[in-house]
């Protein structure tokens, strides 16, 4: 809802503040110009009733921001456990050499479609066909070398069984790894608690105005301070929510150093 539309790093900052300043506006202009407000010069209401909205916005916002830090610890813990998953891959002693030369040329495959596909194009919010196909043919290759080697007339360099079972628990683990990414990349596109947030943020701030709608300059300075921090807090959270983009994401540097060595 807002990488899509604002690709930069910091762009998100502007579109928070057109959000703000677009909701102080309406509810201002709402309050002070529709007729059905206009009761409210005889009969204000009450100061504390602003209360239940602020309160349900900080409370969403809140959950918001929770959300966001432990997505991004969640994504630094799947960075790691993807790339031990790789180093493990590489590490297990494969026979014959044919076989270790398949099965490097389709981690080879898997890491070139995870960082040129998966990272840079789609920012882990979606899954690459290339690399799903990638780690098919690992599997593939292991399980086909595996019966090969309990067969008659099966070469002395075979993969030993502990070989085998070592290395399909690896690509288990890479493709838990994997999927982990994928799905906090993703949650970082839902769009409804954005929506519940402008709404609650709009509530607040009608309620702002209608409690000084005795006096609209002194309504127009409260929404004021208001808006700004409304700004501040959906910045906060919009510059943090995905992971994998902003002025603080994650960086594939790990994978890419270990792409190199393959």
């Amino acid at each position: 809802m807002l990488y899509e539309f604002f690709p930069h790093p910091y762009a998100v900052l502007l579109a928070t503040l057109v959000w703000s300043v677009g909701i102080g506006l309406v509810a201002h202009f709402a309050v002070f110009r529709l007729r059905v407000f206009e009761s409210l010069i005889k009969a204000p209401i009450v100061p504390p009733f602003m209360a239940l909205p602020a309160i349900l916005f900080a409370f969403l916002m809140g959950f918001m921001a929770s959300a966001a830090w432990q997505n991004i610890s969640l994504a630094r813990v799947s960075l790691v456990n993807e790339h031990a998953a790789v180093v493990r891959l590489t590490a297990v002693p494969i026979g014959p050499a044919a076989t270790k030369q398949q099965l490097q040329a389709g981690l080879k495959r898997y890491m070139a479609a995870v960082l040129d596909d998966e990272w840079e194009k789609r920012h882990n919010e979606s899954a690459s066909p290339e690399a799903e196909a990638a780690l098919d043919s690992l599997g593939t290759v292991i399980w086909a070398n595996s019966g090969q080697c309990k067969g008659q007339g099966a070469p002395a360099d075979c993969t030993s069984d502990l070989g085998v079972s070592t290395y399909l628990k690896a690509l288990d683990d890479l493709r838990a790894a994997r999927d982990e990414r994928l799905s906090l990349g993703f949650q970082g596109t839902l769009r409804l608690r954005w929506v519940l947030g402008m709404v609650l943020a709009l509530a607040t701030a009608l309620s702002v105005s209608a409690i000084h709608r005795t006096n609209e300059r002194t309504a127009a300075i409260c929404q004021v301070l208001f808006c700004l921090s409304v700004w501040m807090t959906f910045a906060m959270v919009a510059l943090h929510i995905q992971p994998y983009r902003g002025p603080d994401a994650l960086s594939s540097g790990v994978l890419q150093v270990m792409s190199t060595k393959l």
